[in-house]
Order: C-alpha cells, then sequence, then structure tokens
C-alpha cells in the first residue's frame, strides 16, 4: 500500500504516452519563454531507466523496502539491488500505451499519469480496508480507516519497459520518485506519527476565495468566498440564485468525477530561503500524490485519473513581506516565466491550455512556493488555482496530503467546515446545492470530516458538494410516485457506491423523460448494503418512507413530498439482520400499517411492523419466522389481494439459488408454500399485477448466469401455478441486483437492473410481451 490511503499501486511505465498533445521528452504544455529556468527540463534525466538494454518487455521490481528515499534518483545499480515479488521479469499483455488502462491487471485503473508515467490502482484487501468496511458497517459515521498495513504482492511496484527513448522527463522523474517515497517503510511510519492527525483546522479565516473574472486585468486580486450560496435544490424545486459571486462558472472544474489535469507549479526565488532541495520537491510531489489517491479510493465509481504538468519556476523576484497582495508578487513572474500573461488571465489560460493538451474533463493548477503568504493554504472555489505554502505551515510536511487534497475539495465545490472560516449550516454547496450541515458552528454534532479537520474522512456532505453522483452498489428501489408530476414521475433510491443512498428521478411530465440528477442522502450512516421504500399514503403527496441496511443493523428514514423535499436523518430500529429487506404499507388497521421483512442475520426472517393507529406511529418487536430455511439471502414483500377478506401477505425469499414462495394467513401465520424456481442469484421482487382477471404475481430475480428471469404465476387457475423461467436482459451480462414495478404506461413492467456499479431500465410492453433494449439510467 503506498502512503497511508486503501490502495494497493504500483507504476507502469510506458514506451509510448499515453497523454495526447505532450511532449514526452519535455513535458512543456504551452507557449514558453526561453528564459524559463535554468534547469527546468533542458537536463537530462538521470534515473538510468534509459540505459536498460533489451526489448520492449516489462520488469516488475518492489520499491516498498526502498525506505528513506527522499531525492535519490533511479539509477540502474538501485534496480539490481531491489528485491521482487515473485518471477524476476515479466513480459507485458498489453502494448504500452494503448489506453487508459493498458498495461493494467485485473481490478487495476490508472489514478495518476505522469506522460508515460502511470500510477496504477486497485481497493486494498488488507487490514486498513477491513477496518474501514467494519467501522462502516456498524454505522460509524464519517469513518474511512486509516489503519496501515504491510504491502501484499505487486503493491508498491515499478514495471518498466525497457529502452526508454530520451530518459524521463522531470514530471515522468517526478512521479517516479514521488511514488517510490510514498512506497518507503520510512513514509509509512511518518504517516503513522503525523503531527496534529485528526485536529481541527484552526485557521482564523476561510481558506476560499472567489478568482477575478478573466480579463479583470493586473490590478484585481481574488476576493473572500462568501459563506452563504444558493442553488437549485434536489426533485427541481429553485431557490434564490445568489449574486454574490459565481463559483465553478469557469467550467474548468465543476465536479470530481472522470479525469483532472492538474498543474504543479513549484515557484522558488533568489535566496537559499526560497528554494526547494531536490528532496523537498519529491517530498511534495509525493504528498500531492498521496492526497488525490485518497480521493480515488473514497469513490472507484468516480472513475479519477489525475495528470500532471509538474512545472518548476526559478525567479529573480525579490520578497516582498509588505506587499498588499502577496501573492501577485511570485505569480505574475511565474506566469511570464511560463509564456503566459503577468495576470489571473495567464492562470486561467495556462489551466484551459492544460486540460486540452492533457485530454482530461477538468483541470486545474496549484502554486507551491516558500514566497510569503497571506494564508498558507487556499483556493478559489471552482477553480482554476489553489496556493499551498511548501512546508504546510505549522501542520508539517508529512500534512501536506491532506491540506492538498481539503484545498482540492474547495476547487471542486466543497465549502469549510471549521468553525473559524465564519460557515454556518445553511447555504446550497457544489454540484447539487447541498447545505454545509457538518459546520462546526452550528451542527450539533458535527463528525470528522477533511473539509473540518486534519483527517483523511467525509461527512454525509461532502461527497455531494464536490459532485459524487455515479456509481450505485446494492439493490435499487424503484416506485412511481403519486402526486410528483402529472403522470407520476419515477422515483429510484439505491446505495451509492462510496456512503449513503443516492436518490435519482424521472420527470415524466417532460420531452423524453429526463432523469435528473442523483440527491445524496444518509451518507453520515457509511456504506449501505440494502434498501426498500415505498410512498405512503401518510400525507398528500405521500412521503418516501425508506429502510435501509447497514451491516447488520436496520435504519428508517423518510423524505417529504412538498416544499423542500427533505430526508431525516436515519433512525435505527433493529439490529442482526442481513439481506436485502422489504417493506409495504398494508391494508391493515385504520390508516394502513407498515409491514417489513428482513433476513435474519443468521437463519430465518425478522417481520416488524408499524402501528398508524397509535400517536408516535410505534414499531413493533422483531418476530422471526421460516428458520427451517436456513439462511436467506433476500426477501420481496407484498400485501396481496387473494384469500377473502383484507387479503394475504404474500413473499418471495432467496435461499441460496432458490425461490421460495411464503404467505401469512388470516391467523397472521407465516406459511412456506415451496420453492418454484432454482438458478438464481441476486434478490427477487415480487409484485401483483394490475392486468385484468384475478391478478396474477409477477417474479422478476438476476439469474445466476447472466441477465434476468422472469416468472408469473398465473392466480385465474383454481389451483394456481408458477409458470417460467423466461430469461431476458442477456446483454446486460451479469446482473446484481434488481427492482420491478407495473407503471401507468400502459401497464407496462419497468424493471431497473444494476449491473456492477451502474443502473439500466428495460420495460416490457403489457400488449407484446417484449422486453427493451436496456437504457443506461446513470
Amino acid at each position: 500500500m503506498a502512503g497511508d490511503v486503501p490502495a494497493d499501486e504500483r507504476i507502469l511505465i510506458t514506451v509510448d504516452d499515453p497523454d495526447p498533445g505532450t511532449d514526452t521528452r519535455r513535458g512543456l504544455l504551452g507557449p514558453r519563454d526561453s528564459a524559463a529556468g535554468g534547469d527546468q527540463e533542458d537536463s537530462p534525466d538521470p534515473t538510468g531507466l534509459t540505459s536498460a538494454a533489451g526489448a520492449a518487455g516489462a520488469l516488475e521490481l518492489d520499491a516498498a523496502g526502498a525506505g528513506g528515499v527522499a531525492h535519490g534518483l533511479l539509477d540502474d545499480s538501485s534496480l539490481d539491488d531491489m528485491p521482487v515479488w515473485g518471477a524476476r521479469t515479466r513480459r507485458s499483455t498489453t502494448p504500452a500505451g494503448a489506453g487508459g488502462n493498458a498495461g493494467a491487471q485485473h481490478g487495476e485503473r490508472t489514478v495518476h499519469r505522469y506522460g508515460r508515467v502511470r500510477v496504477l490502482g486497485r481497493p486494498h484487501a488488507g487490514p486498513s480496508q477491513d477496518a474501514t468496511v467494519a467501522a462502516a458497517q456498524d454505522g460509524t459515521p464519517g469513518t474511512t480507516g486509516t489503519t496501515t498495513a504491510q504491502p501484499a504482492p505487486g503493491d508498491g511496484t515499478i514495471v518498466s519497459t525497457l529502452a526508454l527513448p530520451g530518459g524521463l522527463s522531470r514530471t515522468e522523474s517526478l512521479g517516479v520518485e514521488a511514488f517510490r517515497l510514498r512506497a518507503s517503510d520510512g513514509y509509512r511510519r511518518r504517516k503513522r506519527a503525523r503531527p496534529r492527525d485528526a485536529a481541527p483546522w484552526d485557521m482564523a479565516r476561510p481558506c476560499t476565495d472567489i478568482a477575478p473574472a478573466r480579463g479583470s486585468g493586473t490590478s484585481v486580486t481574488p476576493r473572500l468566498m462568501p459563506t452563504l450560496l444558493n442553488a437549485p435544490s434536489a426533485n427541481g424545486t429553485d431557490a434564490a440564485q445568489s449574486t454574490a459571486g459565481a463559483p465553478g462558472t469557469s467550467g474548468l472544474s465543476s465536479y470530481l468525477e472522470g479525469s483532472v489535469a492538474v498543474g504543479l507549479i513549484l515557484v522558488e526565488g533568489p535566496t537559499a530561503a526560497l528554494r526547494m532541495s531536490a528532496a523537498e520537491r519529491t517530498k511534495i510531489v509525493a504528498e500531492v500524490q498521496n492526497g488525490l489517491s485518497w480521493y480515488a479510493t473514497q469513490n472507484p465509481a468516480a472513475e479519477l485519473t489525475f495528470s500532471y504538468d509538474i512545472q518548476l519556476v526559478q525567479l529573480s523576484t525579490p520578497a516582498d513581506p509588505g506587499a498588499s497582495d502577496l501573492e501577485s508578487v511570485w505569480r505574475n513572474p511565474a506566469m511570464s516565466r511560463l509564456g503566459y500573461a503577468p495576470t489571473f488571465d495567464g492562470v486561467y489560460d495556462y489551466v484551459e491550455g492544460l486540460r486540452g493538451r492533457l485530454g482530461t474533463k477538468w483541470a486545474y493548477c496549484a502554486f507551491v512556493t516558500k514566497y510569503p503568504l497571506g494564508h498558507f493554504a487556499y483556493a478559489s472555489i471552482g477553480g482554476p488555482r489553489l496556493v499551498l505554502a511548501a512546508d504546510a505551515d505549522g501542520w508539517g510536511p508529512d500534512n501536506i496530503d491532506r491540506v492538498f487534497a481539503h484545498e482540492t475539495g474547495h476547487i471542486f465545490g466543497a465549502p469549510d467546515e471549521y468553525a473559524g472560516a465564519g460557515c454556518d449550516c445553511g447555504g446550497s454547496w457544489g454540484r447539487y446545492g447541498v447545505p454545509n450541515g457538518n459546520c462546526d458552528a452550528c451542527a450539533p454534532a458535527p463528525v470528522d470530516c477533511l473539509m473540518r479537520a486534519n483527517t483523511f474522512a467525509l461527512c454525509r456532505y461532502t461527497p455531494a458538494h464536490i459532485g459524487w453522483g455515479h456509481g450505485v452498489s446494492g439493490n435499487p428501489v424503484l416506485i412511481q410516485s403519486r402526486g410528483l408530476g402529472v403522470r407520476g414521475n419515477f422515483d429510484v433510491v439505491v446505495p451509492s457506491a462510496f456512503s449513503g443512498l443516492t436518490h435519482v428521478w424521472r420527470e415524466n411530465d417532460a420531452r423524453d423523460t429526463p432523469w435528473r440528477d442523483p440527491w445524496q442522502t444518509a451518507q453520515a450512516l457509511g456504506r449501505v448494503d440494502a434498501v426498500t421504500m415505498l410512498q405512503s399514503t401518510l400525507a398528500t403527496p405521500g412521503p418516501l418512507e425508506t429502510v435501509v441496511r447497514v451491516g447488520s443493523r436496520l435504519f428508517f428514514l423518510w423524505r417529504d413530498s412538498t416544499g423542500a423535499f427533505q430526508w431525516r436523518p436515519p433512525v435505527q430500529l433493529t439490529q442482526n439482520v442481513g439481506g436485502v429487506p422489504s417493506m409495504v404499507q398494508s391494508r391493515l388497521g385504520g390508516r394502513g400499517n407498515f409491514e417489513l421483512l428482513a433476513p435474519a442475520a443468521d437463519v430465518g426472517i425478522i417481520h416488524m411492523w408499524r402501528n398508524h393507529d397509535v400517536a408516535g406511529y410505534p414499531w413493533s418487536a422483531p418476530k422471526l419466522f421460516a428458520a427451517n430455511l436456513g439462511r436467506v439471502d433476500a426477501v420481496s414483500l407484498i400485501h396481496g389481494t387473494l384469500g377473502g377478506g383484507a387479503g394475504l401477505l404474500e413473499a418471495v425469499a432467496l435461499v441460496g439459488t432458490r425461490l421460495v414462495h411464503l404467505t401469512r394467513d388470516s391467523s397472521a401465520v407465516w406459511r412456506t408454500n415451496g420453492v418454484f424456481a432454482e438458478g438464481v442469484s441476486g434478490n427477487p421482487v415480487l409484485i401483483q399485477s394490475l392486468y385484468p382477471g384475478a391478478r396474477n404475481f409477477e417474479v422478476v430475480v438476476p439469474a445466476a448466469g447472466t441477465g434476468l428471469i422472469h416468472f408469473f404465476r398465473d392466480n385465474n387457475r383454481a389451483t394456481p401455478i408458477w409458470s417460467g423461467p423466461r430469461p431476458f436482459g442477456a446483454s446486460l451480462g451479469h446482473v446484481d441486483s434488481v427492482a420491478l414495478i407495473q407503471s401507468n404506461y400502459s401497464g407496462n413492467l419497468e424493471v431497473l437492473a444494476r449491473v456492477s456499479n451502474r443502473l439500466y431500465l428495460l420495460t416490457r410492453s403489457g400488449a407484446d410481451a417484449v422486453w427493451s433494449t436496456p437504457q443506461r439510467v446513470f
């Protein structure tokens, strides 16, 4: 594990440059003045990798034992002396430079790019990740885990394609050296003994500002960021728009997903006090690498890849501690030396050019310097730049990674959460307009969060602030709402790939019925394993009532369907459960009670119900039944119309690879009706259709192999029987979980299937019984 982030990483050095538009020899990304600095890329890189002889192939080397490497360069002797995991040499099975993940092994993807140097990462399976998962399942808010572990085979290695032409550029060699430093035992030890670990940021001012607009000239400087902003709120309800500033309107860094170009500009002055040693430069690059690697581990579905340009700018400009604008003293001449306008416009031009040349979705730059600063670290909300003191002030060099990650959060829309910033718990921040609910000054119980303190943790709000909306896990739940839209919108909740729930909805009254951007909630619960939801009749329009499983515990939360569309905080219901639960609003009781089933943690199924005819809507104690089934993996519940009177509770349970039908009769006794399907996996979903007659039961479930399987029970028969299996959706490959409804679109069956971290919608019309081609939701 490189550094202290929960991922296994290694380096792949390729012959071809995977980044379009870059000069792999010099790494120059824009117009340059020949006076840009005497050692700025003109000297050959002394790594020794260029002299490695032989045909194109790959050499895998363990760098984990290279402790204390702060500025030593990778030469031929270091290659020979370093131990290896397994065989000494390995041939590459994927052509170098053949794409973003060329040469990657199973589960790996490119996290960092330095020209031809790529850092590949995959989730770490050692104690650090285990601790993270255990804490998340325990419901600990904001837990990410920082326990370190010895590297697994393949972690901390360098895979070098031989006979590299022309050597490595400064950007490439610093990327390698930074990785070697992170992979060393000494680096890990220092991370375990971080100074002021988890201490709240103690600044007496915000570390954010608003960058001047393009064309403002040399005299205009950034101004402090207001603490309250407004933006569109959830489900399409608009709040007032702020005129105090327009963070993110440059379009350079709107949300932290996909590919990001990072321009790292090390600005040095004419005196020893303003210069950085080779070791300091490597340390800074390693800290940036570590901090951004941590972001990539927190939400793999964001598919983050950071591509770098590293510039060393040496100035003759003396320090001026008394200047009214300390930044412009060195920033303007630095931009001039890089060949850009000596104004903030030059910063915009550099960053925009960086994005184009590296072919990324977003871009920002980071100035690191020893020149005097008004504040040791700060950033413009939405970009284009952040500024950082080379020693991170009193926090020390070993905390640069977290300081850099904190400021990067600002670049992508996250506000400060420490009280000294003057934050409040309102506002509407980032991609989804989420309030700053973890602000120290007003949150009733603020939790650990990178935007509040020196910690690698995220609160429930920050992932939405930085725009994490893609990537799901667990089972989706789909309903067609009542009273929300004329035709009834589709509302979906699904466990997020990183923490909490993702809520997305389809506007069925709009042309082309678009899916609207996801809303995040319940992130303080950590990783959610499973969910069930209904729209109740307890208000008009009915609230969305939701139960989630986190580890072995069940929590209840709900969202109103009027006004602010606000999700209420989760409340624990019970524990010792597992699998996928299911909840319905029955016709029992005067107001329709909630009935809830959940697989027990060991054997059988737990039944609970909520009494809506009693003040406070109390939940019953859990009651176990069906222990004879053994371990149950998932359950789906309806209140059917058969059996006379109020009808029966009907359920389908997944037991291994079999489906079992259960019924609760009028005496409140659950009975097992036998197995009706085998060879399935994932959660089944049971509905009772609205087709004429006795209304059949319809079940959709993922197949054990590929696609989905549809079963139905003909309830018009004197002795109803199950028909099927009827497979469909094979083009999806293996499906992990599923949701099913019958919509008011001509009685269509609507299926939402999760495949890995993506959702797809399939529709079967009532007329021709043909399933549509899967359509990606997000």
